[in-house]
C-alpha cells in the first residue's frame, strides 16, 4: 500500500472501514465499491481502495458489466494491474460457480431457472451455442451439455446430436436453450422450425421436449432477457 492510499484509509475510523464493517455487520452493509475494496485491499497513490472500486464500477458501467471483463481489461485500469485483476476475476468466477451449482439443485421446471443456469455461461459468447438439459422424471438436472456451436446467428443441428446425451443419461425430459448474441431473444423462423423437428424426435424417442429457452439480454421490451417457446405457445407450432 502506498503512503498516500494508506493515509486515505487511516482517515476512516477503524470501525467504519470496509473490512471491519464486513466482519461486524455482514456484506449487505457494504456498497459495491466497498466490497470491491475488500478484494483489492489497496488503492494507488492518492486514491483509496474504495475510490478505486468506485472507479472500476464507473469505468465499466456497473457491477454486472464489471464481472464480464477479462483479466487483461481489468488490468488496464490505473491502480489495478494483473495481480489485483486476477483476484477480482477469481472472486467473480467463484460466485458464478456457486450460483450455477445452486441452480442445478433446483428442478428445471420454469424458464427462469433455465435462464439463471445459463446466463453467465452465455454472456460473453459471440456465436449461438445450443445447450441440452437432460432432466429426470422430476425435472431435476442430470446433465447440461453443449450440442452445437454456430457461426454468428446460425446453428445447424440434427436430432441425433440433440438427443444423444439425453438418451445416454436415461433422461425423462429434455429442455433446449440457446443464446442470441445480438441480445434480442425473439425467436427466428429457423428457431421455430428446429424446435418443431426436435418435438417430433422427442415423441419418437419417448423423451419429450419440455421447452426451448432463447437467452438474450434484458431490455425495455423484454425485461426478463429470455423467451420461452412453451410460454409463448410456440413449442409445437
Amino acid at each position: 500500500m502506498t503512503e498516500a492510499s494508506a493515509s486515505l484509509i487511516r482517515e476512516i475510523p477503524e470501525h467504519d472501514r470496509p473490512q471491519e464493517r464486513l466482519a461486524r455487520l455482514g456484506a449487505h452493509s457494504l456498497t459495491d465499491a466497498e466490497l470491491l475494496a475488500v478484494i483489492l485491499r489497496t488503492g494507488r497513490r492518492g486514491v483509496s481502495s474504495v475510490q478505486l472500486g468506485d472507479a472500476l464500477l464507473r469505468r465499466f458501467g456497473g457491477l454486472r458489466e464489471l464481472t464480464r471483463r477479462s483479466v487483461s481489461e481489468l488490468s488496464q485500469v490505473g491502480g489495478v494491474g494483473p495481480v489485483k485483476a486476477s483476484m477480482l476475476k477469481a472472486a467473480f468466477d467463484l460466485h458464478e460457480r456457486v450460483s450455477s451449482r445452486a441452480a442445478q439443485e433446483l428442478p428445471m421446471d420454469t424458464p427462469s431457472r433455465v435462464y439463471d443456469l445459463l446466463v453467465e455461461r452465455t454472456r460473453s459468447l459471440t456465436v449461438e451455442v445450443l445447450f441440452g438439459l437432460a432432466l429426470d422424471s422430476k425435472m431435476k438436472l442430470l446433465r447440461c451439455y453443449e450440442i452445437s456451436r454456430g457461426i454468428l446467428n446460425q446453428t445447424l443441428v440434427h436430432a441425433r446430436e440433440v438427443y444423444r446425451e439425453a438418451v445416454a443419461s436415461s433422461a425423462g425430459h429434455l429442455v433446449l436453450a440457446h443464446n442470441h448474441p445480438s441480445g434480442d431473444p425473439t425467436p427466428s423462423a429457423e428457431d421455430l422450425k428446429a424446435t418443431r423437428d426436435m418435438v417430433n424426435a422427442g415423441r419418437v424417442l419417448g423423451i419429450p421436449l419440455m421447452d426451448h429457452v432463447i437467452i438474450g439480454q434484458p431490455s425495455p421490451s423484454n425485461h426478463r432477457g429470455y423467451v420461452s417457446l412453451k410460454e409463448a405457445g410456440m413449442l409445437a407450432m
